[in-house]
This record gives structure tokens, C-alpha cells and sequence, in this order.
């Protein structure tokens, strides 16, 4: 399920990478060849920067991309390198299903909003904090039931069998 769900999430980032990047170049086109300004361009660049930057997150999370001090985790000992990370794991798990809550309550607050240019309901900007942290939720759980069912690494020099 993770890895579908991933493919899914990096084709609607591509898809909105692709749509910024046409409207920006619209915006330059209608700007300084047509003298007419597309009021809508901007604003919908920023949203979709905003849905991308979230979904990336959860990108990030299923590809191990986030940055992390492994020099120090390392050095540890197998079964403390395993302790090290299911405290991580679940600190983070953590984090996630707070931001989750309360980007749920963030969006449905802000749904009567509209943008000034779109007339969209900020509310379906917002929710791109809660669907982007769930599926890091999702690949976060992933990982931590890899993380019981693996044999602890080798220790360095340690000859594998």
C-alpha cells in the first residue's frame, strides 16, 4: 500500500509542478508580450507550492531523503542503534498525528475563507498540512513495523553470514 500510495503522491506533485510552471510562464507571457496580467497566477503558484512542499515531505519520509546525524547513531551498538531509532520513529509518529489533528481543525476553521484572486476556500489549502502529514504517518508506520521485523545490523567489521 505505501509504495502505491507514494506513486500516487509523486504524480500529483509532478502534476503540480507541471501546472505551476505553466501558469508562471502564462503569467510572463499574458505580463510582457500581451500587457495583461493573469491576477490568478501568483496565488495559484503559492498553493500549489504549499500542496508540493507537504506531499514532498511525505516523498521524503517513504525515501529515508530527511536529514539526520548518523555519524553519532553510527557509533552505537546494534541493539542501541535500534533503540535510537524506534525512539525517533515513534517521536516523529508523534509529531505527525498532532500536526495531523490539529491541520484538520486548521482547514475546516479557514473553509469559509476565500482567496482574493481564485475564490478558493482556504480551508483546501490548509488540508494540504493534514493529507501530507498522514501519509508521512503512513510510511512512518511502515518503517517502524520494518524496524521490529529486521535482524539487528552487524557490527562494523563483523562478518555476514
Amino acid at each position: 500500500m505505501s509504495n502505491r500510495l507514494n506513486s500516487v503522491t509523486e504524480a500529483v506533485c509532478c502534476i503540480f509542478l507541471l501546472a505551476m510552471t505553466l501558469t508562471v510562464a502564462l503569467q510572463v507571457i499574458f505580463r510582457y508580450l500581451l500587457g495583461a496580467a493573469l491576477t490568478w497566477s501568483e496565488e495559484f503558484s503559492r498553493y500549489g507550492l504549499v500542496w508540493i512542499t507537504f506531499l514532498g515531505g511525505a516523498i521524503a519520509v517513504k525515501r529515508g531523503a530527511h536529514m539526520g546525524v548518523e555519524v553519532l547513531v553510527n557509533a552505537l551498538s546494534p541493539k542501541a542503534r535500534k533503540i535510537v531509532e524506534l525512539f525517533t520513529l515513534l517521536t516523529i509518529m508523534g509529531f505527525l498525528v498532532v500536526a495531523t489533528v490539529k491541520g484538520i481543525q486548521l482547514a475546516l476553521f479557514n473553509m469559509n475563507q476565500h482567496s482574493p484572486a481564485m475564490g478558493v476556500p482556504m480551508g483546501a489549502v490548509y488540508l494540504a498540512i493534514p493529507v501530507g502529514c498522514l501519509i508521512m504517518l503512513v510510511h512512518a508506520s511502515e518503517e517502524l513495523t520494518s524496524l521490529f521485523r529486521a535482524s539487528p545490523p552487524a557490527e562494523p567489521g563483523e562478518a555476514i553470514d
